[in-house]
């Protein structure tokens, strides 16, 4: 509750900072079309709930421990946006369709005699289960709608700088998935009952609060492409993957802005 009220109060902030000005100033268009492409790179730490036989107090996701584990997540976007220009407000809102893909990817450390770990799949009384693992991975692909406010305090001849907040709430769900390499092929056999075994129910919705900063660079009536980076961006939604728990996201993005002629 409390990630989605400071969403809320960023969300709006922009219009609290911005000014008036003249119609003769505008600082860019009032309609626009936006393609946007960029990178996202989660940061977190593998759930506690997964049993690998190490202690994962310090496995963060993206870094490398002394021990037998490493993990990387990282992430792509892609999507279209209208916007919208306020320029009483040197403001605009947008929204539209996205695609996210995000990738999870957890490894045994790689040596000349070991490149596995250990996970325990089960444990009943006296019988406790282990495979060695290879490598565990998830991935997600979904489509989202985004809603971004952006606020444009200063520009010089033909760049703007501008600031940018936005909610952003997913539709579909199209591949939500987990798969497992063993160090032995005999235990692939054993594969979807270890993987349900170890991966739980999930959200499969998709909900987060974004801000970024950024340049817009072009003439107003012509082509113009933005260059921006993506602040800490928090998820609103909770357990959305199987194998890690995400802090925050960051990343870049950049976007070509067509003109659209206004009535």
């Amino acid at each position: 509750m409390n990630k989605i009220i400071i969403g809320i109060i960023l969300l709006v902030f922009p219009f609290t900072v911005a000014w008036p000005q003249s119609d003769n100033d505008k600082p860019f268009r009032r309609q626009s079309l936006s393609f946007e492409a960029g990178f996202l790179y989660p940061q977190g730490t593998i759930k506690e709930s997964l049993s690998i036989r190490q202690n994962l107090s310090y496995y963060y996701v993206n870094r490398h421990s002394d021990g037998s584990i490493s993990s990387s997540t990282s992430g792509m976007l892609l999507g279209a946006r209208y916007e919208y220009g306020l320029p009483g407000i040197r403001s605009s809102i947008s929204t539209g369709v996205r695609f996210v893909g995000i990738n999870t990817e957890i490894n045994g450390y790689a040596s000349a005699n070991s490149d596995f770990f250990y996970l325990r799949y089960s444990m009943e009384e006296n019988d406790t289960k282990f495979a060695r693992v290879k490598s565990l991975t998830e991935c997600n692909y979904l489509l989202s709608i985004p809603l971004e406010i952006r606020v444009y305090p200063l520009r010089y001849k033909n760049i703007s700088l501008f600031a940018m907040a936005g909610l952003e709430y997913s539709v579909i769900c199209f591949k939500k998935a987990a798969d497992i390499t063993f160090r032995e092929e005999t235990m692939n056999p054993q594969k979807d009952v270890i993987l349900g075994n170890i991966s739980g129910p999930v959200n499969r919705n998709f909900s987060t609060f974004y801000s970024s900063i950024g340049l817009k660079l072009g003439k107003e009536d012509k082509l113009n492409y933005t260059i921006e980076l993506m602040l800490p961006s928090f998820l609103l939604t909770e357990n959305n993957f199987y194998f890690i728990d995400i802090d925050y996201l960051e990343g870049f993005r950049f976007s070509v802005q067509l003109p659209l002629k206004s009535n």
